[in-house]
């Protein structure tokens, strides 16, 4: 399995690349990224280095796809997108996306999953794809429904994170 390049109209997705260290470095510190993703918790560049090559690991083992989220036209890496099965026989899998701060409220990380997702139910074989999000999370609520998912349901109880189990809206697209 391999994570190919795709192109929104607003946002160019690629597979990470050992260059993409410094966005990585910078979200360490943003107050939710490591609480909810493989982001390390702190500046460490073989933590940073360690993020990278689980992305790109994940496509080689066929576990999943890991973009990273780059502006149309070039420039450094907002964030990043990807999805891992959740139940691969059944053609479910799970999506997840964070933007870096100097990311935010361009319609970037919407355009983006909006391809991914396109791309994912279409060519890649998913059938149903998931997003967990956290009730008070409003701009990943936001990115969701932009990209056409809608909220099932709240799941009580779903993960912890920062050291406590925390309630998550389950959001869905399907293949048409």
């Amino acid at each position: 399995m391999t994570t190919p390049e795709l192109h929104g109209e607003k946002t160019q997705l690629r597979p990470w690349r050992e260059t993409d260290l410094d966005v990585v470095l910078g979200v360490t510190d943003d107050p939710l990224i490591p609480l909810i993703s493989q982001v390390p918790a702190e500046r460490d560049t073989a933590g940073a280095l360690a993020f990278v090559a689980a992305q790109i690991e994940r496509s080689e083992e066929g576990l999943g796809w890991a973009w990273a989220v780059v502006p149309c036209g070039g420039g450094e890496v907002v964030g990043y997108v990807g999805a891992l099965w959740v139940a691969e026989p059944a053609g479910r899998a799970s999506v997840g996306y964070w933007t870096a701060a100097g990311g935010r409220r361009r319609g970037l990380m919407s355009d983006a999953v909006t391809t991914a997702s396109d791309w994912l139910l279409v060519d890649a074989g998913v059938a149903r794809l998931e997003a967990y999000i956290e009730p008070w999370n409003t701009g990943s609520i936001r990115v969701a429904e932009r990209a056409g998912y809608e909220r099932e349901g709240l799941m009580k109880s779903f993960a912890p994170i920062g050291g406590r189990r925390r309630d998550a809206y389950l959001y869905a697209r399907v293949a048409r």
